[in-house]
């Protein structure tokens, strides 16, 4: 069975991503879904002793199961089963990192379609991490 990674991060293009594998499943492809949130690390600038780095994991694994739950309501609207995960780290290399560790077959992500002068000025998660796998990578605007 094919193993397809979403990445979420709650914008109107992982919401078409979304539902571009949902449609590929319903009209007949095998596969098994994975969506994932990543979360990016959050660094104090300066040296503020007010901030509790656990305060902030924590906003961060409720903001994650908040972007989730929102997803999975697409699948399951759509009566199909999914793994779910939400990590913190390097928002490129950990969507690369949990496809090889869970032998993902593709990534199927939203591309934000910031342009050639966005992206060559900012980058894109989405540009790094076609630069970081040897898998398949489909970006749905």
């Amino acid at each position: 069975m094919h193993s397809i990674l979403v990445p979420i991060d709650g914008s109107e293009q992982a919401r078409h991503a979304l539902k571009h594998v949902i449609k590929s499943i319903t009209e007949g492809l095998q596969a098994e879904i994975h969506v994932l949130n990543v979360q990016p690390i959050v660094l104090p600038l300066g040296e503020l002793p007010l901030i509790d780095a656990d305060l902030i994991e924590k906003a961060q694994q409720e903001q994650a199961k908040k972007l989730l739950k929102s997803a999975c309501a697409l699948l399951e609207k759509a009566d199909l089963k999914y793994i779910q995960h939400a990590e913190i780290g390097p928002v490129a290399s950990t969507i690369v990192d949990y496809a090889k560790t869970h032998a993902c077959d593709s990534i199927v992500m939203g591309s934000r379609g910031m342009g050639a002068f966005g992206n060559l000025v900012l980058g894109s998660i989405a540009n790094q991490v076609v630069h970081l796998t040897d898998l398949p990578v489909t970006l749905v605007k």
